[in-house]
């Protein structure tokens, strides 16, 4: 039998857990964790979405990002309001707080992002690229 650890999916699972060990560490000293930070991100880009819309947008389950969402609120970093057009539907808002947090944490994320495509080529990039849309309609 292969060595396991050979495996391209172990190794992007190795690399993952990393990454996220990375963000999550830089992300400690403000209070909130890497995921977490997503939601404020997708929030300030369309501020007054619903659970369901942020975890599409997060490949995330519903019962996960209401999680996320309840810790946020207790931090007062967004709020839920109701829809205005449909009583029973609820938006997630970011408040002052949440959105002052996601700007410093802006930086922080295009720093990284910047740090890990400086490692390869824009054809190698694509190729990244292509793979995780494989990846991504397969599961």
């Amino acid at each position: 039998m292969e060595d396991f650890t050979g495996y391209l999916c172990f190794e992007m699972g190795v690399a993952a857990r990393k990454l996220h060990k990375y963000y999550n560490n830089r992300f400690s000293e403000y209070g909130i964790t890497l995921t977490q930070s997503f939601i404020l991100f997708a929030l300030l880009l369309q501020d007054g979405q619903n659970v369901k819309n942020l975890a599409e947008r997060l490949s995330l389950e519903s019962p996960a990002v209401t999680g996320l969402v309840d810790r946020l609120e207790k931090e007062n970093m967004v709020q839920r309001r109701s829809d205005p057009g449909d009583r029973r539907a609820l938006k997630v808002f970011l408040t002052e707080k949440g959105r002052l947090l996601a700007d410093k944490l802006i930086p922080v994320a295009n720093e990284f992002n910047k740090k890990l495509k400086s490692q390869f080529s824009p054809e190698q990039v694509n190729s990244l690229k292509k793979l995780l849309m494989v990846i991504n309609e397969e599961m």
